[in-house]
């Protein structure tokens, strides 16, 4: 320790590690109330299992030709037995038509045929006795079975338009609808058991009618058919009896949904967007899961919540919700939940009018998503963003919490810092600032290449130490305070970065 005039001018260094990163963004907290694993800001950021942070992959055009700028109602992968062969295509409706793509060859093929498809109403796909069937809440279902052209769905009679398509026991359920010209925003329909061509217009149950509630969303979890309304939750079960196949069990959720398109299925359970956030749904109650990002969720423009769109990346153990920043009108900002670690991310350099995971081949699992001038994109895929098909920097940054050591009295010092990453042909900008102050005080840029140096060989102030994969980067810091907050950054055209580990020395002054 140091002694000025016989006093004790600092104390002795001490070390500090951070091994996982993996908390994720949490908004909500005070600052020096989030865990050493949280962030109070970031953006364009993927956790791994062990604790990593990474820059998130890009996206690829799959398609090169523009559309007109409206916007995408539906994206999705169809998947049916052809005599034998599974075969698959992805199909999007866009300005009014159905489309197809065989083989994802970049070419969308209209096969709207005798379908009617009023542009801004957003679709719910279901497949069922290889068809494809589509609701919109405009026009009345219709179908595609995967060659020709597309037709009007069956429907009881009288039917014209259903929000909601889903199959369930073998039997194709309606959900939300008008019946000659009358709103039934309650009422749920069935066809016969495995026969989706006949409906007796008797086979119907209404959702707890009165309550001024209409139905959000269907969805299947286990041996329950979900019915969302917008403050509540249903669950029909299948009776087995042919005459009354079906009963229904008001759930003890105290929430509901606010849009079909957020839900999303998890290992056991639904999770939602509600009004003031999601939550997970396991059968019988809900819980929020969001507190972390309510002040994130704040800051959206809530009268485009109705434009949530969602995927499942099962792969990367994630959910992807599209939101609208305020003062904007098109979806600019992808919420991100990865629920292994339990941990949220926030993308931008996107604009999803629709998304949707492609099943390849049946095995591999790939993200999609169509932006507002009718380019449909590959994500999670190379090192740079491709809106419009053109090549952007993707602006990845992540900022730790402030921290103050386990000591919010006195000012304190941080002589250097270690760290821990994986080599790559990138750049990374490591950045610190003190005691509140908005703004990067100082910053660091350095390779993250290869190579490195030899113990007592280095300049001490720039030491690289090399491996196979990842190297040790320690760098020298100015100034001090009470609180000090880090940041690593990286926006330059095809890098990427990964921090492993973080390791701080630091001087818990006494006298300064």
């Amino acid at each position: 320790m140091s002694k000025i005039a016989g006093n004790r001018f600092t104390t002795p260094s001490v070390p500090f590690a951070d091994t996982k990163f993996n908390g994720g963004l949490n908004s909500t907290a005070s600052p020096l109330n989030l865990q050493d694993n949280e962030s109070p800001d970031l953006c364009n950021i993927d956790f791994d299992r062990f604790g990593s942070i990474l820059k998130r992959n890009g996206y690829a055009c799959l398609n090169t030709d523009a559309g007109t700028s409206i916007g995408g109602d539906g994206l999705y992968w169809f998947e049916y037995d052809n005599a034998g062969t599974q075969t698959r295509y992805a199909v999007r409706v866009y300005n009014g038509k159905l489309e197809k793509m065989d083989d994802l060859d970049g070419i969308w093929d209209d096969v709207t045929g005798g379908a009617t498809i009023t542009s801004a109403n957003f679709c719910d796909f279901e497949s069922f006795s290889n068809t494809l069937y589509a609701a919109n809440g405009a026009n009345v279902p219709f179908k595609w079975a995967g060659s020709g052209t597309a037709n009007l769905a069956d429907v009881p009679s009288g039917l014209t338009s259903a929000k909601f398509v889903k199959t369930f026991q073998n039997y194709l359920f309606y959900g939300n609808v008008v019946v000659s010209a009358v709103a039934y925003p309650t009422r749920i329909y069935w066809s016969d058991l495995r026969d989706p061509t006949t409906w007796d217009s008797a086979n119907w149950i209404e959702v707890s009618k009165n309550d001024g509630q209409p139905i959000t969303g269907l969805f299947v979890l286990a041996n329950a058919a979900v019915i969302f309304k917008s403050r509540s939750i249903y669950n029909v079960f299948f009776t087995g009896d042919s005459t009354i196949p079906f009963n229904m069990q008001k759930s003890n959720s105290a929430v509901g949904c606010s849009v079909f398109t957020s839900i999303q299925a998890v290992d056991n359970g639904l999770v939602f967007f509600s009004n003031d956030g999601f939550y997970f749904y396991d059968g019988n109650t809900s819980t929020k899961i969001s507190d972390k990002i309510s002040a994130t969720i704040d800051g959206f423009n809530s009268t485009n919540f109705t434009k949530i769109r969602s995927l499942a990346y099962r792969k990367k153990n994630m959910i992807q919700w599209t939101f609208t920043t305020s003062g904007e009108t098109k979806n600019n900002r992808i919420v991100v939940w990865d629920y292994y670690n339990n941990a949220w991310s926030i993308y931008k350099g996107m604009s999803p009018s629709a998304m949707a995971t492609f099943m390849v081949d049946g095995v591999s699992e790939r993200p999609y998503f169509q932006d507002y001038n009718g380019f449909v994109y590959r994500a999670d895929t190379g090192s740079n963003d491709a809106p419009l098909n053109t090549s952007n920097a993707i602006d990845a940054y992540y900022y730790t919490n402030w921290r103050s050591y386990q000591d919010a009295v006195n000012q304190k010092g941080v002589p250097h810092t270690y760290i821990y990453y994986k080599t790559s042909a990138s750049t990374l900008t490591f950045s610190y600032s003190y005691d509140f102050i908005g703004g990067d005080t100082y910053s660091n840029t350095f390779s993250l290449a290869g190579g490195g140096g030899v113990w007592g060989t280095d300049t001490w102030n720039n030491f690289v130490w090399g491996g196979a994969t990842g190297k040790i980067k320690r760098i020298d810091l100015a100034g001090r305070g009470r609180v000090i907050r880090y940041k690593f950054a990286n926006n330059v055209l095809s890098e990427t970065f990964r921090i492993d580990a973080f390791g701080q020395s630091a001087y818990l002054e006494t006298n300064a």
